[in-house]
């Protein structure tokens, strides 16, 4: 029992990094874990509860109000089938700090020292996947083994920021052991190939230089030139082995932002940013729902294809799908947590630490400010494990901080242990209808918090069965909860096209064709194919008019696209869609337009085709 937290933790980061399916949580593949870790933290807080904590006001005020907002945003949330596992995931990371950073933990250094080596075995499996996958970037266990295309390099990459620093405190000394793993676990990051890593990498290594700067010797310097040395040895040789057997991403242009995804990727984030401040604008109180940005950010889509499952920034995801009040709890308990490491650190409050405790406080500092970086730029704390470390490091600063302890007030007892016993609870009951839900019963998920794409898939089953009223039941569900899902208004356009169904009505068809265009014009085609197929030329109103042609600009777009993103071209059918969609349009097109479009059809046909047939690995 008195290691019973720290075994706890232990399983929970390695069934969360090194299992080969249930990684990230938001669209549901994750969901098992974040219910395994919500239902373990009850016991983790009836078992640390009565120990002596120091309180801090500001800080569970501000982490109070970014949870009610959070719980809020979800009940107001304009997408309501997605977003409670990322509400689930977050009360229990908060859940997690509270527990941990308002009393001296014990094993911190253990479970740095767990983190180290979970980091050195996660790169190890890296490299296997680097010589033996097609895909060119380091992913390490951030993948979906059922999903071949589904790697997150990014998110690895993020582990990583978190994980390296921790060599050294963990060593204990500058040697030729810190140089190896060290220059590892680096080589690890560098292959991710991840730009914004390697600028949060850089900002860690200043604040680290400036902080060990009056301990540094010749002898430390060697160690780490070795280590640095180690990580680009490694670099370029993994590449020039990979090189005999797979592709290799030119370096020299990649950091020069050459290549074609490079400059794609700079300007989809700069309009991702400039999208997500209206959005929270529009909806400033409780933002549009937990996981709703690729929904909201549809309509005001400035790009063909250019849409993603978050804005790019932790901050502005936050705002986008919590709302402002949220953003300012998260903002507030931020800044308390530095007033804090700085009083306590450099301040007049300061508390009296042996260097190695300031070391491991200041380095595992480091590590939060180096993923808080990573995600001015990028999310990736929809992976659990990196959510679990980011708070956990923040509580184990705070932890290890304290100057004064008191036992805990009834009150907090109170607060604490309800907290957990709502999370454990509403994790058991989510966790009830998903085991009977797959082993029983699919139609169990009608009562769930976390429903998915049940009642769109349901739908479109009892479309394909000609079950027709059952289908308009359904999809209404779904509009009902996600009325700004274009797939759910398209199906219903479907349903009423099929002269099958007893309530066919052309007029209702075409309709909701143009509602799936205006929730989602840029990322679907099959939306205009089935809309322009339906129309008369002859007797086309102005409306229909303008969106077939903004179909014909929109391909033309998308014809260059298709060599560019293989993740939403080759690996759907789009490009199946566009080619049909071509084909109606040419009674709308004179020559030599119509020529142009068929050449350039048949073109991205055969790239698509060997795109597929390259990446089939």
């Amino acid at each position: 029992m008195k290691n019973f937290s720290f075994y706890t933790l232990v399983f929970v980061l390695a069934v969360t990094l090194f299992n080969p399916v249930f990684n990230k949580y938001d669209y549901g593949a994750g969901f098992p874990m974040v219910l395994l870790f919500s239902v373990l933290l009850l016991p983790m807080a009836v078992y640390e509860i009565r120990k002596k904590r120091e309180w801090n006001l500001y800080e569970m005020m501000f982490l109070g109000i970014f949870c009610v907002f959070v719980v809020l945003s979800f009940m107001f949330s304009q997408v309501r089938n997605f977003g409670f596992s990322e509400v689930l995931a977050y009360l229990s990371a908060v859940l997690l700090y509270l527990l941990y950073s308002n009393m001296k933990v014990g094993f911190v250094d253990k479970f740095l020292k767990v983190v180290m080596w979970f980091s050195v075995f996660a790169v190890l499996l890296g490299y296997i996947f680097y010589f033996t996958r097609g895909e060119v970037r380091m992913f390490g266990p951030f993948f979906n083994i059922l999903e071949h295309s589904n790697v997150w390099p990014n998110a690895f990459a993020l582990f990583l920021l978190l994980a390296w620093p921790l060599v050294a405190v963990v060593n204990k000394k500058i040697d030729l052991k810190f140089s190896v793993l060290c220059g590892f676990v680096l080589s690890g990051l560098l292959l991710t190939f991840s730009r914004g890593a390697l600028i949060a990498f850089a900002g860690q290594i200043l604040v680290l230089f400036i902080y060990y700067f009056k301990r540094i010797d010749l002898k430390k310097v060697i160690y780490v030139m070795l280590a640095g040395g180690i990580a680009i040895g490694l670099f370029f040789g993994a590449n020039y082995f990979r090189s005999f057997g797979n592709e290799v991403i030119d370096v020299e242009k990649r950091l020069e932002f050459a290549t074609t995804d490079s400059s794609t990727s700079v300007t989809e984030r700069a309009d991702f940013w400039k999208g997500s401040l209206e959005l929270i604008d529009e909806k400033a109180l409780f933002g549009w729902g937990p996981f709703s940005f690729r929904d909201s950010y549809n309509p005001i889509q400035k790009t063909v294809l250019a849409n993603a499952d978050h804005p790019h920034n932790i901050f502005l995801k936050i705002g986008v799908e919590n709302g402002l009040v949220a953003l300012l709890g998260f903002l507030g308990f931020l800044v308390t947590l530095f007033i804090f490491f700085i009083q306590r650190v450099f301040g007049k409050d300061k508390v009296k630490l042996s260097i190695v405790k300031k070391d491991i406080v200041f380095v595992l500092f480091v590590s939060v400010v180096g993923g808080f970086a990573h995600n001015l730029i990028d999310y990736n704390f929809n992976f659990l494990q990196n959510l679990i470390l980011l708070f956990l490091f923040m509580a184990f600063i705070r932890s290890m901080l304290i100057k004064k302890e008191k036992s805990p007030s009834k009150f907090y007892k109170f607060l604490l242990i309800g907290f957990a016993v709502i999370v454990c609870a509403v994790s058991l009951y989510e966790g009830s209808l998903l085991f009977i839900e797959k082993t029983f019963n699919p139609a169990v998920f009608e009562y769930s918090l976390f429903p998915r794409n049940y009642f769109l898939a349901s739908g479109d089953k009892a479309l394909q069965e000609k079950d027709f009223q059952r289908a308009m039941i359904l999809i209404d569900k779904e509009i009902a909860l996600n009325p700004l899902d274009a797939q759910a208004y398209y199906l219903k356009g479907v349903l009423y096209c099929n002269r099958k169904n007893p309530d066919f009505n052309l007029e209702k068809c075409r309709e909701n064709f143009r509602l799936a265009i205006e929730k989602n014009p840029m990322n679907d085609f099959i939306y205009y194919r089935d809309l322009i197929r339906t129309l008369d030329p002859k007797t086309i109103s102005n409306r229909d008019e303008y969106i077939v042609h903004n179909a014909g600009a929109l391909i033309m777009q998308y014809f260059d696209m298709v060599d560019k993103n293989v993740h939403f071209t080759a690996y759907t059918q789009n490009v199946e869609a566009v080619a049909e969609t071509v084909d109606w349009l040419m009674l709308y097109l004179r020559p030599p337009y119509d020529n142009v479009f068929k050449t350039l059809r048949d073109g991205m046909l055969e790239k698509a085709k060997k795109l597929r047939e390259d990446k089939k690995y």
